[in-house]
């Protein structure tokens, strides 16, 4: 089986080494007798996707199938929380791959059993969500009954809406602050274009893309430009 390590430490630690992690998975894949054919290693925070190239060209790479399955060290090397890792994993399970977590072997996702892997990681997603949910509303609550006002969020526009609004916005200078007064006149939300920008940007990197790829997948379900070939 050809697999493809990934390798991630964080720059708040300037003394860890991403060599101990890629040392123990190439161990572990000889042991296997699996094939490596590509080390992917980013330094950088699991969110700051604008740092994460080498998760971005993994992306690219499982698209086109140049493996057959993604080895990590453990569940936060790749992911940042729980619904970043079912969005993902769902994603890599969809192009036949499997997932392997060396320190953590209960939550490696492959063959059949990645279906009921993904149930248990759609449990959890849930379980988060709905606990963040709790403590907004509670803190909404609260300042509500201190006599605040509060409207809608920016962060209440669905990414959806976001796409159709960049595509709408047309090519040229000036695209994200078309895209943020389309997104006002539609909704009725204030939303600068930085964090319309900051909104696609990020669901972007999360399948290893550009925006205009992003853009372009969701609203035409066009995804040549994830075919074999493409670095």
């Amino acid at each position: 089986m050809k697999v493809a390590l990934y390798a991630r430490v964080s720059t708040r630690d300037k003394d860890q080494n991403p060599e101990v992690q890629l040392s123990a998975m190439r161990e572990y894949c000889q042991r296997q007798g699996w094939e490596i054919i590509g080390e992917y290693v980013d330094k950088a925070s699991a969110a700051d996707f604008n740092r994460r190239d080498a998760w971005a060209r993994l992306m690219k790479h499982a698209a086109s199938r140049r493996f057959n399955a993604l080895i990590a060290w453990k569940l936060d090397r790749p992911f940042r929380d729980t619904i970043m890792a079912l969005t993902v994993v769902k994603m890599l399970r969809g192009y036949g791959l499997d997932i392997h977590f060396m320190t953590q072997p209960e939550l490696s996702v492959a063959g059949p059993a990645g279906d009921l892997m993904m149930t248990i990681y759609a449990g959890f997603a849930q379980f988060e969500r709905d606990q963040i949910r709790e403590r907004v509303n509670a803190g909404l609550a609260l300042a509500r009954k201190e006599g605040k006002v509060f409207g809608r969020r920016p962060a209440e526009v669905d990414v959806a809406k976001v796409c159709n609004a960049y595509h709408k916005a047309g090519e040229g200078r000036g695209r994200w602050a078309r895209t943020a007064e389309i997104i006002r006149e539609e909704t009725g939300l204030k939303m600068s274009r930085g964090f319309a920008h900051k909104r696609l940007s990020r669901a972007a990197e999360i399948e290893g893309v550009t925006v205009d790829e992003y853009v372009t997948k969701h609203i035409f379900g066009n995804i040549q430009f994830l075919g074999p070939g493409r670095d």
